[in-house]
C-alpha cells in the first residue's frame, strides 16, 4: 500500500515537472524553472509552480531552454519556430523539423506560444471595449429623494484611431420635485499619425429640462495632439471649431445658433492594476461672444472589483457651467459613484 502511494506521489511530481519544464538562466547565475509564456518589449514572462507569474528583463538573461515549441520574431523581422536549447553562453539553438538556427537572446524581439499571435500584431488590432454603468441612490424620512443614472459606452479602439458612441440617462426627484431629467447621446472619431498629431470629429445631442435646455446639438472638428501615450498614462490636447444650436425651455429666450471654439483635454493614468484616474475638460465659447460658453470638467477614480476586469467602481465629480440657461443656477455640480460592468 505504501508503495502504491509512493508511486502516485512520483507520478504527480513528474506531471508537475512536465507542465513546468522550461529553464531560464540569468547573468547572476540564477536558474528558474517554469513555463515561458511570452517574450515582448524586452521582458520574458515565465509561469512557475512555486512563485506564480514572474517577469524578467531580457537583457539579464544569458540563455533559456523550452520543452515545447515557441514562435519567435527576431529584431531583423525573421520568423522562427521550434524548441529552444542552450548551445553555449549567449547562444540558443532553435530546432524545428530537422532544421536548426542559432541565435542569441538579444536577437529575439518577441516570442509566443503556437496557439497565440505575435504581440505586436495584437497591439495593432482594433478592439471593442464596452462598459455599462449604473448608479442608484435614495433617501426616505424627512426627505424623500431618489436618483438613478445609467451610462453606456461603446468603443472600437486601435493604436492610431478610436470610434466612440455614448449614451447617458439621468433621473432624480426630491419631495415630489424633479432634480434631474437628462438624456445625452454622443459619437466621435479620432485618428492619430505616428508623430502624435491627429484630427477629430464629434457630435453631441443633449436634452436637459432641469437646466432649461429643451434640445442642444453640438458638432465640432479639429486637430489633436497626443502629448503622452504609454502603457500607464495618456494626455491628449484638442482644439477646433464647431457649431452649437440650443432650443431653451423658456419661450422668452431666443434659440441659440452660433459658431464655437472647441478646446479641451483628456487625461488617464493607470496606477499598476489598483486604480485608474480619468480627467476630462472641455470649453466651448461662441465665436461672436466669448461670454456665451459652456464648460465641463469631469474627474473620477475607477477601482476594480475582484481580480478580473469586468466589474469596477467609479467615484467622481462633474462640474458643468452654462452661461446661458433658463435655470436658476449656471453651475451644476454632480458627485457620483457608479457600478460598471465592462466587456470586450
Amino acid at each position: 500500500m505504501r508503495f502504491k502511494y509512493f508511486t502516485i506521489v512520483l507520478l504527480v511530481l513528474a506531471l508537475s515537472l512536465t507542465a513546468f519544464a522550461d529553464t531560464i538562466k540569468t547573468k547572476d547565475g540564477s536558474i528558474l524553472n517554469g513555463k515561458i509564456t511570452l517574450i515582448d518589449k524586452g521582458v520574458i514572462n515565465i509561469e512557475t509552480s512555486y512563485a506564480g507569474k514572474l517577469k524578467l528583463k531580457q537583457e539579464n538573461v544569458v540563455s533559456f531552454e523550452t520543452s515545447s515549441p515557441l514562435e519567435f520574431r527576431l529584431q531583423s523581422g525573421v520568423l522562427l519556430s521550434g524548441i529552444v536549447t542552450s548551445k553555449s553562453a549567449d547562444t540558443l539553438s532553435v530546432q524545428n523539423e530537422g532544421e536548426t538556427k542559432e541565435i542569441s537572446p538579444a536577437q529575439i524581439a518577441a516570442g509566443w506560444a503556437p496557439d497565440k499571435i505575435d504581440p505586436e500584431i495584437e497591439r495593432n488590432r482594433r478592439k471593442w471595449k464596452n462598459d455599462f454603468a449604473v448608479n442608484l441612490s435614495g433617501r426616505t424620512g424627512n426627505v424623500e429623494r431618489y436618483n438613478f443614472g445609467a451610462k453606456l459606452n461603446v468603443r472600437l479602439k486601435g493604436p492610431f484611431d478610436e470610434i466612440y458612441f455614448g449614451f447617458n440617462y439621468e433621473q432624480g426627484e426630491e419631495n415630489g420635485n424633479k432634480t434631474a431629467d437628462r438624456i445625452l447621446a454622443q459619437s466621435s472619431y479620432e485618428w492619430f499619425s505616428k508623430n502624435k498629431f491627429g484630427w477629430f470629429v464629434r457630435s453631441i445631442l443633449d436634452k436637459d429640462p432641469i437646466n432649461g435646455i429643451y434640445l442642444r446639438s453640438t458638432t465640432s472638428n479639429g486637430v489633436s495632439y497626443r502629448l503622452i501615450n504609454d502603457d500607464f498614462q495618456t494626455l491628449i490636447l484638442r482644439g477646433g471649431l464647431g457649431y452649437r444650436f440650443t432650443e431653451f425651455e423658456d419661450d422668452e429666450l431666443d434659440n441659440e445658433s452660433t459658431l464655437t471654439l472647441d478646446p479641451g483635454l483628456t487625461h488617464t493614468y493607470k496606477f499598476k492594476d489598483w486604480f485608474y484616474l480619468e480627467n476630462e475638460v472641455n470649453y466651448s465659447p461662441a465665436v461672436e461672444d466669448f461670454r456665451n460658453y459652456t464648460a465641463v470638467q469631469d474627474s473620477s477614480i475607477k477601482i476594480p472589483v475582484g481580480t478580473d476586469e469586468n466589474f469596477w467602481i467609479r467615484i467622481g465629480i462633474r462640474n458643468e457651467y452654462q452661461s446661458q440657461t433658463s435655470a436658476d443656477e449656471n453651475l451644476d455640480t454632480n458627485y457620483y459613484s457608479q457600478l460598471i460592468y465592462s466587456w470586450k
